[in-house]
């Protein structure tokens, strides 16, 4: 499922957890979790996945 870049930043932001886990969220259609494949974190953190 892709979920857009705004969306996925606009959650990072909202993050006040732990920078070295990426965002994180639930597949509409089967409810597994999902990560960015490769994306740098508004904190600079760099995921890839």
């Amino acid at each position: 499922e892709k979920v857009p870049k705004e969306v996925v930043e606009y959650f990072d932001m909202m993050d006040d957890g732990d920078t070295s886990i990426p965002p994180r969220f639930s597949c509409e259609s089967c409810g597994a979790e999902m990560y960015p494949k490769d994306y740098i974190g508004v904190h600079g953190e760099h995921y890839k996945i």
